[in-house]
């Protein structure tokens, strides 16, 4: 148990500390590297950060000594003329065992592994009820998108990702902007009275992306490595990062995508999203 926890805060340490030059060479770089590839470092970095455990096993050291054997026979040789007789030197068993002291110093140990157990359940339970909550009142209130005009703008962006298979797309009652939600069955949902319009078409291509990204699955590991490092104030602050640079990712594979006559009508969608997202 001892070893666990040491093994827990090195690992929350040194990936905080790598997770925090990630960020600041983010900033650094921005210009220089593409943000699809720093989300693979955050991948690799939140997957080894999830399983709190040594990949290295136990038995493999730099170093090995083997032990004496305790077996082995004893040689008896002559005592020397001048040796104490044998009488003199028995001593007896009270005095052969070692002294027992009469306090030990209590180990917080068991007590540290017990809060960190309590708060790793606390936060990944309330992601998952949070997440089956969504789902609870997307079965009840979400309708789905029947307009064909609306229909058909979907189908031209996915055959411009050239995905075949689309999730379903909704209607979300209080939604302010076009979201991809769910891990297993994921659905796009849209806000109500949505128009057909080019920021539709903008908003549907960023949604499409982060589907064929697999961008979900990223959030599931960073949200698993927040869970088992919940006391850890940078892996939190690394969650954000993960979160803006999916965005950013899905941004350059949009531009990447459109024509550039198209690229001021999908810098102004996303700005639109981003106030209607801050708002109360």
């Amino acid at each position: 148990m001892d070893e666990f926890l040491i093994h827990l805060f090195a690992l929350s340490l040194g990936g905080g500390i790598i997770g925090l030059g990630l960020m600041g060479l983010a900033r650094a770089t921005r210009s220089h590297y593409a943000a699809r590839c720093r989300c693979v470092v955050w991948l690799l970095l939140c997957a080894r950060l999830a399983i709190p455990l040594s990949l290295m096993p136990r038995d493999i050291a730099p170093v090995q000594i083997q032990a004496p054997s305790l077996d082995r026979p004893v040689v008896a040789t002559a005592a020397p003329s001048n040796a104490p007789s044998a009488e003199h030197t028995q001593i007896s068993d009270s005095e052969m065992q070692p002294q027992e002291t009469s306090w030990q110093a209590p180990s917080f140990v068991p007590v540290i592994c017990v809060v960190w157990a309590i708060g790793t359940a606390g936060v990944l339970l309330w992601s998952v009820a949070s997440h089956l909550r969504l789902r609870r009142y997307l079965r009840r209130w979400a309708k789905p998108v029947t307009e064909p005009s609306i229909c058909e703008r979907y189908q031209t962006q996915a055959r411009r990702l050239k995905i075949t298979r689309i999730p379903p797309l909704v209607y979300c009652p209080g939604l302010k902007i076009p979201m991809l939600a769910g891990v297993l069955r994921p659905v796009l949902m849209l806000p109500e009275h949505m128009e057909a319009d080019d920021m539709l078409d903008c908003a549907l291509l960023h949604e499409l992306i982060h589907y064929r990204r697999k961008d979900i699955w990223l959030k599931v590991v960073a949200v698993l490595a927040t869970s088992v490092h919940w006391f850890n104030p940078l892996v939190w602050l690394m969650e954000r990062q993960v979160e803006q640079d999916m965005e950013l990712a899905c941004d350059e594979t949009a531009l990447a995508v459109l024509p550039p006559e198209e690229h001021r009508a999908y810098g102004e969608t996303i700005l639109r999203a981003a106030a209607q997202a801050k708002e109360p």
